[in-house]
């Protein structure tokens, strides 16, 4: 096995090998190398060749039957990495875009890769030895697989991921920090947020309609993040749909394969089918949960709104709940996260009661008045309110907190503490409030507890997907 260098040393000679080399072999052959300097008088490893790689594929933008590419943000802001290949060896080049530099740059190794961001660095740790590669245009992560017709896989932190990984600096969020981001086709993708969005033992009717809310959502926001030019299309958390890399969960996969291709349009575009856990009886609009100005104008969907149909989320265990919050507490919360947004409500003082002032057609509350004593008040969405009420009050820095900081931190609201929809009703006596609420989550679109049970009665997947999604359309894009 050829070593990594342990120091830099110049490259010019075996860089003309390579190329010459290069020329003799097919296209997609590489001399890969490793960057590095003269070895110090004391000793060290020479800088020499790495074995052949062939050249990874393009990134294709078009839809084939895998369809199109996702870039899916796994890791925000890390300062290190673990990445290795399930089988096999890794590949790992600089570049902005897929490919790019690979033919001069591209490091292999068989050991698992421990990646830091050092000074403007990549800095690469394997059993091979240490490597360094500039880091301006970030770092690609590719899989080699050991034998023909295995399937290529990494793994980042011990888990499993299906594409290829790309680390972008992020200098934005601390020194020397960056994002995980992986390119992986979206039926690629998809077991892995059905397998991780619906409960494991569910019928696997519910997991096809899941995969289908699952696949219109992530190529709409992929439209979305490609117009405003962002280095990746959704998170891998609950801010846009929950993934845990790839999946062996059989009903996950055969949801996704029984219903490849196939997603929600409204007048021939894809809609941006929200989803949530359990609607508690009553539905939401998407118009007065999100901002619907200028560039959001997908939120006045008509199939995405309020509207009154059956529902069965009795099932849930959060179906109906009930939490009490100490009112000093509630209190910084909604100051904080008005601030935060720059909202009338960072001005409240006391809390002296919570009335709804807007009801959607479905009469689920949809605006609420934070009144004051003497009556005073502030005006919030439903969901502003529930992410008021759930918003998290680090404590200040040490130095330089200033005047108006929050006096001091927060515990982290949990699942006993925490405001689980913007549908409720609030007693406030004392210091103590009470929110006795229905459901969990925004409300909007696809209920996952009222899909579990439509399915428990025996109705196929797209009379349950319709029922949620009223004058919407199932139509194939690839």
């Amino acid at each position: 096995m050829v070593r990594w260098m342990n120091k830099p040393e110049s490259l010019l000679a075996a860089a003309a090998v390579g190329l010459l080399g290069a020329l003799a072999v097919l296209l997609n052959l590489v001399l890969a190398s490793c960057q590095s300097t003269a070895a110090s008088s004391a000793g060290g490893v020479r800088g020499q060749p790495l074995a052949r790689a062939p050249l990874p594929t393009p990134l294709q933008e078009f839809y084939g039957d895998r369809g199109p590419d996702l870039r899916v943000r796994i890791r925000s802001g890390v300062g290190s990495a673990s990445i290795a290949a399930s089988a096999g060896e890794v590949l790992l080049w600089p570049g902005a875009a897929w490919g790019s530099n690979a033919s001069s740059r591209t490091l292999r190794t068989a050991g698992p890769v421990e990646v830091r961001l050092v000074g403007g660095e990549f800095v690469l740790k394997s059993p091979q030895g240490e490597a360094r590669l500039a880091a301006g245009d970030g770092l690609w992560a590719a899989p080699m697989p050991a034998r023909a017709g295995a399937t290529p896989m990494l793994t980042l932190d011990g888990g499993k991921y299906p594409g290829r990984l790309r680390l972008v600096p992020r200098s934005d969020a601390a020194p020397g920090a960056f994002d995980v981001v992986e390119f992986v086709a979206l039926e690629d993708y998809l077991p892995g947020v059905v397998a991780k969005e619906m409960l494991a033992g569910w019928p696997l009717t519910a997991f096809q309609v899941q995969a289908v809310c699952a696949r219109t959502y992530a190529l709409q926001e992929r439209g979305l993040s490609l117009r405003r030019g962002d280095h990746f299309d959704l998170e891998s958390t609950d801010r846009d749909q929950v993934y845990g890399g790839a999946s062996a969960n059989p009903t996950a996969q055969e949801a996704v394969r029984s219903t490849r291709g196939l997603v929600l349009k409204h007048n021939g575009v894809i809609l941006r089918a929200y989803y949530s856990s359990t609607c508690g009886g009553r539905t939401a609009s998407a118009r007065d949960t999100w901002p619907i100005g200028k560039g959001y104008e997908y939120n006045l969907a008509a199939p995405i709104q309020a509207h009154t149909r059956p529902s069965a989320c009795d099932i849930s265990p959060l179906y109906r709940w009930t939490v009490t919050r100490d009112r000093a507490e509630l209190e910084q919360r909604i100051r904080a996260f008005g601030e935060r947004q720059k909202l009338l409500v960072r001005r409240l003082k006391t809390l002296h009661s919570i009335e709804p002032m807007a009801f959607n057609a479905d009469g689920r509350p949809s605006r609420y008045k934070v009144i004051e004593p003497g009556g005073a008040w502030y005006e919030l969405s439903g969901e502003e309110l529930r992410l008021a009420c759930n918003n998290s009050v680090p404590a200040p820095a040490a130095a330089g907190a200033g005047v108006g900081a929050p006096q001091a931190g927060l515990p982290v609201v949990d699942r006993k503490s925490r405001v689980h929809s913007s549908d409720f009703e609030v007693k406030v006596r004392g210091n103590v409030v009470t929110f006795t609420g229905r459901g969990f989550g925004h409300g909007v679109g696809m209920c996952q507890y009222c899909t579990k049970a439509f399915a428990d009665r025996g109705e196929d997947w797209r009379t349950i997907v319709l029922r949620f999604y009223p004058g919407a359309t199932i139509e194939r894009q690839y």
